[in-house]
């Protein structure tokens, strides 16, 4: 298989030259007319409210940083935003009250419902919003989604400035056409802080392949599935495997997958490296350590760790549900082999950097979601004005 790879890469090579051209081009001349009738946004102040977990990923997980990315973005289009998160719900009017925003996001299903008809009468001319963060796959494990969902629903209809947003296309379909449920579309945009982006890979034994399955252990996530198919490329690459993962003793959701990849490097060869949660500076400097990267979920609204691969040129394998990477490295969710041969792909693509279509489809997934948040913001602020 990677000898007829090697046969098409020079074409591949030139291909890709004259595609990426092409692509820079279309986005820097998108870019320009989103930045020009945005730029003015900047008597908007936006603020992005999570709920601290009783469990502690640390600084780095996954909703948080969707938020801070996103206000990055929005900051560079003179929009004003803050993130900040609380201990639960009495917390929200006094953060509300000191920042004074125009728009709030609640961050995931935290906000009991009826604590909106509380806070929104208290600030009558904020525009609500409860965000979520999850596809229908992933919701049906959350016992209270559909109940708390149609009790928001109920406030939707009962205030003008509250709202329900989702950061999928597919979850609006799913909720709109089975309970003609409004949603509005507040996409992931990803922006991370420049500054922080390692530039140097560190050397490791060529005899290792360093393959990097990071991300909450989820069911849904597809762990084990893919540490078996990191296992059998190694094996065929005649490499030892490094497998790193994220886990904490106390995220208690993720613990019989956790025994069950343990169980699957006992008296392995090869190598199961675990790490705690980092901030996100360090985490990138771990993503760059790795030879490839696997994302095959089951169900994705974005996949900001995908993009932490792409963000660093480290080849990544994913799934389908991560609409924005390209068709090459999407590998069928409960065939190993095939996330084997699309590892092979992946491996066999790095001389050339073949994974740089993935950057430019998540630069047209931002430019999108650009647009997206004008189309979000622009209803309920009648200063913004489209600027020719």
């Amino acid at each position: 298989m990677v000898h007829i790879i090697a046969d098409f890469i020079p074409y591949v090579n030139i291909f890709l030259k004259l595609y990426g051209i092409w692509s820079v081009f279309l986005f820097l001349a998108k870019y320009r007319d989103i930045y020009g009738y945005m730029h003015h946004h900047d008597n908007l102040r936006l603020l992005f409210i999570g709920k601290k977990r009783s469990y502690n990923y640390g600084a780095s997980y996954g909703l948080y940083n969707s938020c801070l990315f996103l206000a990055n973005a929005l900051r560079q289009l003179d929009v004003e935003c803050n993130v900040i998160m609380v201990n639960d719900n009495n917390d929200i009017d006094r953060e509300v009250a000191k920042y004074k925003p125009t728009h709030v996001f609640l961050e995931a299903i935290w906000v009991v419902p009826e604590k909106l008809d509380v806070l929104i009468p208290l600030h009558k001319r904020v525009q609500w919003f409860v965000r979520l963060h999850s596809n229908t796959p992933f919701l049906s494990g959350e016992g209270n989604a559909l109940d708390w969902l149609k009790r928001y629903d109920v406030v939707q209809k009962s205030h003008k400035n509250f709202h329900i947003a989702s950061n999928a296309l597919k979850l609006i379909n799913d909720f709109s056409k089975s309970l003609q449920m409004v949603m509005a579309y507040a996409p992931n945009i990803y922006s991370p802080d420049s500054h922080n982006k390692p530039t140097v890979k560190p050397s490791h034994s060529e005899d290792i392949v360093k393959i990097g399955g990071f991300g909450s252990l989820r069911t849904l996530k597809n762990q084990l599935i893919q540490a078996m198919a990191a296992m059998t490329f190694a094996d065929e690459l005649g490499k030892k495997l490094e497998f790193h993962i994220n886990h904490s003793p106390i995220e208690i959701q993720g613990e019989p997958i956790y025994k069950n990849i343990t169980n699957l490097f006992a008296d392995s060869p090869h190598t199961l490296v675990i790490h705690q949660w980092h901030p996100h500076e360090h985490f990138l400097k771990l993503v760059k350590s790795m030879d490839l990267g696997v994302q095959v979920s089951m169900s994705e609204t974005f996949n900001i760790i995908a993009a932490d691969f792409v963000y660093l040129d480290v080849p990544v394998v994913v799934s389908n549900e991560v609409t924005w990477m390209n068709n090459l490295y999407k590998a069928d969710t409960t065939d190993m082999n095939d996330i084997v041969a699309h590892l092979w792909l992946a491996w066999a693509g790095k001389p050339i950097n073949l994974q740089r279509c993935n950057t430019w489809g998540l630069q047209a997934h931002n430019t999108a979601a650009l647009i997206a948040w004008n189309e979000l913001l622009f209803p309920f602020h009648k200063e913004i004005r489209f600027i020719a």
